[in-house]
């Protein structure tokens, strides 16, 4: 046999890609044997067994995995990650299992804290808080218990009543506060949460129930705050772990989301609302195979059947298989047309394949069937202009003229109403809804400025020393991705489709895969004090490699690609240096129309939280023109910017200018890109239907006088050279 070549630091991190490419497709046994390949040219590395181990333990081979953990303990003793997930497995094996392992855990290089902690898991404890109740015995707590489980919501809440009568008793309590928001009466029932937890504030279970009551009442920011403290003291408790995931997902946080349904997942492998969110998470991550996945291991448990099919019509649209994505939504609407998400998600899929028509025909039957929602609202007015005695818009005023709306239908309803008014040219009316749904919009996600700025300054200085003669020298070169960038609002989506027409290239969307990438690098090197002069070739070249992978996963067949990421403006030094041959395209719009377009529209909650503060958006456009104008100074070659204006007044020139520096050649379908047929995903997607017009040029005017604080924040800026 010949002998194998010594692997290098190049290969490594492409077959450990290639070894969880092939996991996540249903080929565990193919997986493993990549990773023995590794294992045999890199005998020393934990991430190795520690991967094996993960799959096998998949496989339900709990023996082999358990070896592999205990071998990815020894090699990296000190790695918190691998202990837990070591420990998580052997807690659910036998006694003998669990005493190995505790023996193993006397040598672990962990902190004292951690180690107790593992400590408890093993020992069954790390799921629930270890209690002793002075005011009520053990029977009585668990036939409360067994009382909320049956539903019988109002015999608990009487029988916690009276056993609270004996004393103060935080077990007590948080029952008690189960069954009064089960009945309805949230006051009261947070009223318990506060009063367990003020009589221990490290109560697990109390935090647990408080957080997801918290979660329920919708008000996110608290329930978050609350979970994660849950967290450091239950780690492992399904309640936490679920609501969690659940959180993270809503707020538009899919990895941090997926870290808590995995571990929820390993605990309880058939929980149904684990696996439910997971396929949302995964969704959201474009991970089309991982959320089938999911949902095929639903079947047949309580899930929402309708919502089930509608996500399974979403990953299938996204693996390109367009008819099984239109018969699952077919069924979804079949099964529960009345269910809000499976509308939004249909009229969803069919405004991003540009079938409006289609899109509103599903909200508007869905309103005559009398689901009332926001969002519905929004989506109609959306898709197309209504007409001034459309019935709709009086039912909206209706509707947000009640007092109990709900936050979020609030919203909704507020930026629907704010595009009814502006297509009515009423000013006054559309600042109205609008001033109060940002308003809301600010209370439920808050942002924090110095977070952005204090991002920028870091970055600056880990650029120290940076060489441009270096750009070409390194890197991944088999990559000519172009990345359209610049802030929301700006024209990014239209350039995108304008790229996306050219027969060589494939619209890829924003698919945020370089910048968390191109930033786990730089923070590797920033906690030693290093700079970018301290990355190596081989880093440049794996971070390339390592997002070529990353697409070729998402666009399997695309030879050149488009990524509309908005970050990108934040990290082209590592663009230049990782991909020598990737371009970076960037807009630039008149701040007044940019930042106004951007102040009146909803984004995704979570996202673009500086879009609802004048002063918060000023700030945000100041640092984009400093990122723009540092990368000018170091590589003035390297990004192509376009105004927006000018491509609106001349297309054709300015198409031409942008062809060429990517070097395409000219095509009349690229000034014919409102005929493309592609999927879009972002609020551009009426827009990019139609050819280049000028009218949304100037329209903040009219909004002048109650945009003071943005105008005099640009003039400012404008007045210091920026």
């Amino acid at each position: 046999m010949r002998d194998m070549l010594p692997l290098n630091s190049i290969q490594i991190p492409a077959l450990f890609q290639k070894a969880a490419t092939l996991a996540r497709a249903g080929k565990p046994v193919d997986a493993l044997k990549v990773l023995s390949q590794l294992e045999t040219m890199a005998p020393m590395r934990a991430e190795i067994p520690f991967q094996q181990a993960q799959i096998l333990q998949q496989m339900g081979d709990n023996s082999a995995s358990l070896a592999a953990y205990e071998k990815a303990s020894r090699l990296a003793p000190g790695e918190q990650a691998v202990w837990r997930a070591y420990v998580t497995l052997a807690a659910s094996m036998d006694e003998q299992a669990q005493s190995g392992v505790a023996k193993q855990l006397k040598g672990a290089k962990l902190p004292s804290a951690e180690r107790k902690k593992l400590i408890a898991l093993l020992r069954g404890k790390a799921n629930k808080t270890h209690r002793t109740s002075k005011t009520a015995t053990k029977s009585e707590i668990e036939a409360l218990t067994a009382l909320l489980n049956a539903g019988q919501a109002k015999d608990a809440e009487q029988q916690a009543r009276t056993l609270l009568t004996r004393g103060p008793n935080e077990a007590i309590s948080v029952i008690h506060g189960v069954a009064l928001a089960a009945l309805g009466q949230a006051e009261a029932a947070e009223q318990a949460f506060k009063t367990a937890l003020t009589a221990d504030p490290d109560y697990g279970e109390a935090l647990a129930q408080y957080g997801q009551f918290l979660l329920l009442q919708s008000r996110r920011i608290e329930a978050k705050h609350v979970l994660e403290r849950a967290r450091t003291v239950i780690p492992d408790n399904p309640i936490v772990l679920g609501n969690l995931g659940k959180l993270y997902t809503d707020i538009n946080a899919p990895s941090d989301a997926l870290e808590c349904l995995d571990a929820l997942l390993k605990i309880a492998p058939g929980n149904a609302a684990g696996l439910f969110t997971r396929a949302q998470a995964r969704l959201s991550l474009e991970d089309a195979a991982g959320t089938i996945e999911d949902l095929d291991a639903l079947n047949g448990k309580n899930a929402p059947a309708g919502e089930v099919l509608a996500l399974r019509a979403m990953a299938e649209k996204l693996r390109g298989n367009l008819q099984a994505s239109k018969d699952a939504i077919t069924q979804a609407l079949e099964t529960e047309p009345n269910k809000l998400r499976v509308v939004t998600m249909a009229a969803n899929l069919l405004q991003q394949s540009g079938d409006f028509d289609g899109a509103e025909t599903v909200l508007r039957d869905a309103l005559a069937r009398g689901v009332r929602s926001g969002s519905v609202y929004r989506m109609v007015t959306q898709g197309r202009k209504l007409k001034a005695d459309d019935p709709l818009i009086d039912e909206m005023k209706s509707l947000w003229e009640r007092q109990d709306l709900p936050d979020e239908t609030r919203v909704d309803l507020g930026y629907g109403l704010v595009k009814v008014m502006e297509d009515q040219k009423d000013a006054e009316a559309a600042w109205t809804y609008l001033s109060r749904a940002n308003d809301v919009m600010a209370r439920l996600y808050p942002h924090d400025a110095t977070n952005e700025q204090s991002n920028f300054d870091r970055f600056k200085a880990f650029l120290k020393g940076f060489d441009p003669a270096r750009i070409g020298t390194c890197g991944f070169d088999q990559n000519s991705t172009i990345f359209v960038t610049g802030l929301p609002r700006s024209g990014t989506t239209l350039v995108e489709q304008i790229l996306a027409s050219h027969s060589t290239v494939t619209g890829g969307d924003e698919l945020g895969v370089f910048h968390p990438m191109g930033f786990k690098q730089v923070a590797e090197v920033a906690k030693t004090g290093g700079h970018i002069t301290d990355m190596t070739d081989a880093q440049f070249d794996g971070l390339g490699r390592d997002y070529q992978q990353a697409i070729d996963i998402r666009l399997p067949d695309a030879d050149r690609i488009t990524d509309k990421t908005i970050s990108t403006y934040q990290i082209a030094p590592l663009v230049w240096l990782s991909m020598p041959k990737a371009k970076i395209v960037a807009l630039r719009r008149d701040p007044r129309d940019n930042l106004w377009s951007i102040f009146k529209n909803r984004f995704v909650p979570g996202l673009h939280r500086y879009s609802y503060s004048q002063s918060a958006l000023v700030q945000t456009y100041r640092l984009y023109t400093e990122y723009l104008a540092l990368w000018r100074e170091m590589a003035p070659d390297r990004i192509h910017e376009i105004s927006y204006e000018d491509l609106v007044d001349d297309p054709e020139t300015e198409i031409r200018k942008l062809l060429e520096f990517c070097e395409l050649e000219w095509e009349e379908a690229c000034l014919d890109f409102h005929k493309t047929k592609r999927d879009v995903k972002t609020l551009s997607v009426a827009q990019v239907r139609q050819p280049l017009y000028k009218s949304s040029v100037g329209k903040w005017e009219p909004y002048a006088e109650h945009l003071k604080e943005l105008l005099d924040g640009l003039a400012k800026i404008e007045k210091s050279g920026n």
